[in-house]
């Protein structure tokens, strides 16, 4: 059934949707070229996926900019303008969580994502830092429904938004919400990554 014909909603996610929303992002992201790149434990994945998108939606909940639909068909994470550092200090309060899912790979995913920061924008803007739809809801207006809620709000504001795309097939999907690409990330070792900034629509 689409999001139209559900009569689908978007809310604020809490600490509550912890479980459904990891397990929803862990099944968009099961072939995602930067997971499969972070979580080398193939026997493992099934399992430290979801409490990696856990933490994430922890580290996020904060800023007051997860989202998800109403049946949990697709969750956002986003970070609000000059929130999306992510600090030495929750590393640190986290690290006994983060080498629990990582393990010894934790120094590559702290090597990735100075790579992947590096290149951050500067400029104040949106950081969607997570978007993914239940693949069994794939292609029926839920992706877009969650996007364009976030999207209304930050054009309100007059405040563009970034993204990374790790997936170079999902670039045609993120510029149909008004996103172009600005270059390229090449993570050593791993995937290459395509930043994408969209300005404000009035």
């Amino acid at each position: 059934m689409s999001a139209r014909d559900s009569g689908a909603t978007v809310r604020a996610a809490t600490a509550a949707d912890a479980e459904p929303l990891s397990q929803t992002l862990a099944r968009a992201f099961r072939d995602d070229p930067l997971m499969l790149h972070l979580l080398r434990n193939e026997a493992a994945r099934p399992k430290t996926m979801p409490r990696l998108f856990r933490l994430l939606l922890k580290l996020g909940l904060p800023h007051g900019a997860c989202y998800v639909t109403s049946g949990y068909e697709a969750a956002t994470l986003w970070r609000p303008p000059n929130g999306w550092h992510v600090h030495v200090s929750d590393y640190i309060l986290n690290a006994p969580e983060m080498l629990s899912i990582f393990g010894g790979g934790v120094f590559t995913v702290m090597r990735t994502m100075d790579t992947i920061e590096k290149v951050h924008p500067k400029r104040p803007h949106w950081y969607l830092q997570v978007v993914g739809t239940d693949p069994a809801h794939q292609g029926k207006g839920f992706a877009s429904l969650i996007m364009r809620d976030q999207l209304a709000r930050a054009d309100a504001a007059h405040m563009p938004c970034y993204l990374e795309s790790s997936k170079e097939s999902n670039i045609p999907i993120y510029k149909a919400f008004g996103f172009a690409v600005t270059g390229e990330i090449k993570i050593p070792s791993g995937p290459t990554l395509w930043p994408m900034w969209r300005e404000p629509r009035t």
